[in-house]
């Protein structure tokens, strides 16, 4: 049997209408065109990053025993931060500070800016909150305004996505899910207290800045266990250190070599994604010019050499599945993203 690739291309399908023409659409990324249009598509209910990547590992992504709810996990990303002798990995969790912006029913998440007067300015509140919280939690610096957090007292929660899933959402669900384990629930509304009174705050809103009046916490849980012979490719360090905390050897995606592939291999992209979210990066035509020729393209050759079948996760009702014969499909009617349901004027 081929081997298998499984490619986490996240964004794909939130592009904004009128920001990309419609020719450039149809015309100039030929590879995702050629997977759009021959591609099998398989109904999907992953959708985040870490239901996506839960799902690509082949680890459950819920758990409804005895539950009426169906409840999410988030990847165990923590314990790869954590002390190499540690034994209390289920305490563990990843964050960063956010901005919480009401909203009429609601919660917005938004980032308070990654340049680095903000990240002074956080590092500033972090190190105090991480003073007057040291009875319940350690806090530790991790990178980029990402800070790991092990809690005394009680178990990490499990249910928080990547924080790249849920900027611009609203925060309303995982705030009730927050209210079913007291302890936790508790400690979230004092440090947020702490954080709305904190002075640098109080001096951003002076400023017109966002404050960084909440906390976003991801990466609870256990590892577990992983096929050894995955190929991880990938260019985001906390996801690579991930890797390596299953044993992986990641690499770049520059590296991206699958024409003799020796086992099933996992690409993951998130630069679309960040994009979107962060408002910020190369333009969208660029980026997704650099995605068609580098990541597309190799990945299609190998399907085309017969050697694998891949696998496109968008975070999409659908996932667009490519086998050696596909490219026998000539019948199939030509599609680009404006047939998978874009719409805007300019098309």
């Amino acid at each position: 049997m081929p081997a298998r690739i499984d490619c986490v291309l996240p964004g794909l399908f939130d592009l904004p209408p009128g920001e990309l023409s419609g020719e450039f659409l149809r015309y100039q990324l030929p590879h995702l065109n050629r997977v759009l249009s021959l591609a099998r598509t398989r109904p999907n209910q992953a959708f985040n990053i870490d239901s996506i990547i839960r799902k690509t590992l082949d680890w459950e992504t819920h758990d409804d025993s005895a539950q009426t709810v169906t409840r999410s996990y988030g990847l165990p990303m923590a314990q790869a931060f954590a002390a190499p002798q540690a034994q209390d990995y289920s305490r563990y969790l990843l964050f960063q500070a956010i901005h919480l912006k009401p909203d009429l029913h609601s919660a917005l998440i938004l980032p308070p800016g990654n340049n680095q007067d903000n990240l002074n300015d956080i590092d500033i509140i972090i190190n105090d909150l991480k003073d007057i919280f040291k009875v319940d939690c350690d806090i530790t610096a991790v990178a980029g305004g990402v800070y790991l957090m092990r809690l005394h007292n009680f178990d990490a929660p499990l249910h928080y996505p990547h924080i790249i899933s849920v900027l611009g959402k609203s925060a309303n669900p995982y705030i009730e899910q927050s209210r079913e384990i007291m302890p936790w629930y508790k400690l979230l509304n004092e440090m947020q207290m702490f954080l709305h009174q904190h002075e640098v705050n109080q001096k951003r809103l002076r400023s017109g800045l966002l404050p960084a009046n909440s906390l976003w916490f991801w990466g609870g849980g256990r590892l577990e266990e992983i096929n050894q012979g995955l190929s991880w490719y990938c260019d985001e360090p906390l996801f690579n250190r991930f890797a390596q905390s299953l044993g992986l050897a990641p690499k770049s995606l520059d590296a991206l070599d699958i024409s003799q592939p020796a086992g099933d291999s996992l690409v993951v992209d998130l630069r679309l994604l960040t994009a979107l979210k962060s408002g910020q990066g190369e333009s969208l035509d660029e980026l997704l010019l650099d995605i068609d020729k580098r990541l597309l393209q190799p990945l299609l050759a190998a399907v085309t050499a017969g050697h694998s079948r891949l696998r496109l996760h968008v975070g999409y009702n659908l996932d667009f599945e490519m086998h050696p014969f596909s490219r026998f499909k000539f019948w199939k009617r030509r599609k680009s993203l404006i047939d998978w349901g874009m719409n805007s004027s300019d098309f």
